[in-house]
């Protein structure tokens, strides 16, 4: 709450109007291209906020100054490049999923009808704001978007959530889980549940087999800004594939790329597991 504070009152004044008429615009900002570069504002300043300040003040004032702890250490070239292609392929292996979960009936209409407009409101939004005119937006929208959220989203559900589930539960694998899980809710997108959900367990996984919290941050990165930059080059005309039309990859394309995503994660644990070695050594 406090990071939303600040962003709404770090964006108002770029807006050209008065607070009550910037209030309404918030309700539907996606008619007023004025809106598009205050909510990236307004999102940057509320992310780095909340996921950057508040949890590292956390792990060095409350939780017994664990900031080191969680395992911030200098990436090498190949791990960091392997988790990069280890995201690529595995946005393949996502795919069907992405697209059986958008599509997913429930047997409550009137439940479903509510979630469905809700999640029409924010991909609506989502879209508005990554429209992008110019590179110089572009590159706004990578540090909102795709730099803040890689390290503070990171920061807060491997490092902080996954952690902490882990010495309560004593399983590693349920402390990913559960990081995975919390790390999906918090996106309010139920038609995307899963597949975030299991994005978020790669980054848990990528954290687990490394020892170091800055391949999760990498990944995360790269997921968001593959994305964005993908979207741009689609809406300038330069590519012929919306990256978000799921429907649109090939089954062999996802048999390949889920081959691909289980031997490079195989490599990443094994070459990870060398490296804390050669450290130990």
């Amino acid at each position: 709450f406090v990071g939303m504070f600040l962003g709404l009152m770090a964006a108002w004044p770029l807006y050209p109007g008065g607070l009550e008429i910037f209030i309404n615009e918030l309700a539907d900002p996606t008619g007023n291209p004025a809106m598009r570069p205050v909510l990236l504002i307004m999102q940057g300043v509320a992310s780095f906020t909340g996921f950057i300040v508040v949890p590292w003040l956390l792990l060095r004032y409350v939780y017994d100054s664990q900031v080191q702890k969680i395992g911030l250490r200098k990436p090498s070239l190949l791990l960091a490049l392997l988790a990069f292609a280890i995201t690529l392929f595995f946005m393949g292996f996502n795919a069907p999923i992405i697209e059986w979960n958008k599509n997913l009936t429930l047997p409550w209409p009137a439940l479903e009808e509510t979630l469905r407009g809700l999640e029409d409101a924010l991909a609506r939004t989502s879209e508005f704001i990554t429209r992008f005119d110019s590179p110089l937006q572009l590159l706004a929208g990578l540090l909102v978007i795709a730099v803040i959220p890689g390290i503070g989203e990171e920061l807060v559900f491997r490092g902080l959530v996954q952690n902490h589930v882990y010495r309560l539960a004593g399983n590693m694998h349920v402390a990913i889980w559960v990081g995975a899980l919390l790390f999906s809710l918090f996106h309010m997108q139920f038609y995307g549940l899963v597949p975030r959900m299991l994005l978020g367990a790669l980054f848990g996984y990528l954290y687990w087999f490394s020892g170091n919290l800055v391949y999760a941050m990498l990944a995360h990165f790269f997921n968001n800004a593959f994305t964005l930059i993908m979207l741009y080059l689609y809406y300038q005309g330069q590519v012929p594939v919306n990256i978000e039309e799921t429907a649109v990859i090939p089954w062999s394309q996802v048999m390949v790329a889920t081959v691909l995503t289980g031997v490079l994660i195989f490599v990443f644990k094994k070459q990870a597991a060398n490296a804390t070695l050669g450290e130990s050594v």
